[in-house]
């Protein structure tokens, strides 16, 4: 394991259980206990722990902790829907769609329900299901089941992701900075979100304006890998404008947009 990738499992692990001791690191990692003071002084300089003596705890910083899927169901739950409707709106038929996870692409998927002769890949459960019944076919991608996120993941998964192209995928994160970076929290989501990204023509990030501005622990992707940003009217303006200087496409979703497949 890399430097980087113990210290980005470590983050995880505090986001997890939000103090852990040195010593579960070094039984846990096979390191020493120089190389595991090494990566908690790097974090701890970057204002994301806080060290005591003989172990760690997550510092209250910008980053936070991941909100669970129902919590981030009830936040910003009516611009999410604008813009899961916006997104709809570019899906043609024939298109083969991969949605990400997350509340947002959950909103897309309502909005996608009603649509016909498209293909949709995903790795959510919650995504999946909410095809039921429906002219839409749907792909799961396989994996190993993460129960917080309900979702499939793993080297599993993403082997399966490489053997196909999307013509879309909607990406979902937990911020986009004015730089447009996109970030996100857990290591082995933003590994699968990178290989759709990777085998997609066009990647479209859908996030409502409370992710506008917000800085996570990994980064996903950044324009031009992302050419599209789907957002609310809410979103801070400069920043839009610094985004499109920059070449991305933002798109505002809004309260009269409807969906013509309904």
């Amino acid at each position: 394991m890399s430097e980087i990738e113990r210290i980005y499992a470590i983050m995880n692990i505090l986001y997890q259980k939000s103090i852990v001791k040195n010593e579960e690191l070094e039984e846990k990692f096979n390191a020493s206990s120089v190389t595991i003071r090494r990566d908690l002084g790097k974090l701890q300089k970057e204002g994301l722990i806080v060290r005591f003596r003989g172990g760690a705890m997550l510092a209250k910083s910008k980053l936070g902790h991941e909100p669970s899927l129902d919590e981030r169901e009830c936040e910003n739950l009516q611009q999410k829907r604008m813009i899961g409707i916006t997104a709809a709106n570019l899906v043609e038929k024939g298109d083969i769609v991969a949605l990400d996870i997350g509340s947002t692409t959950m909103e897309i998927a309502k909005a996608l329900r009603s649509h016909e002769n498209i293909t949709v890949f995903t790795s959510s459960l919650p995504i999946a299901n909410i095809f039921y019944n429906t002219n839409v076919k749907v792909y799961l991608v396989g994996g190993l089941l993460k129960q917080k996120e309900l979702c499939l993941g793993g080297p599993i998964a993403r082997s399966v992701i490489r053997q196909y192209h999307f013509d879309k995928f909607f990406l979902g994160a937990a911020g986009i900075d004015q730089n447009g970076s996109i970030t996100d929290f857990d290591i082995d989501e933003v590994e699968t979100k990178k290989v759709f990204i990777e085998r997609s023509e066009k990647v479209i990030l859908a996030a409502d304006s409370g992710k506008m501005g917000k800085t996570s622990f990994i980064e996903v992707a950044s324009y031009p890998a992302v050419c599209t940003l789907i957002t609310d009217g809410e979103a801070n303006f400069p920043m839009r404008k610094k985004l499109q200087e920059r070449g991305m496409e933002v798109i505002i979703a809004d309260a009269f947009r409807k969906s013509p497949h309904k």
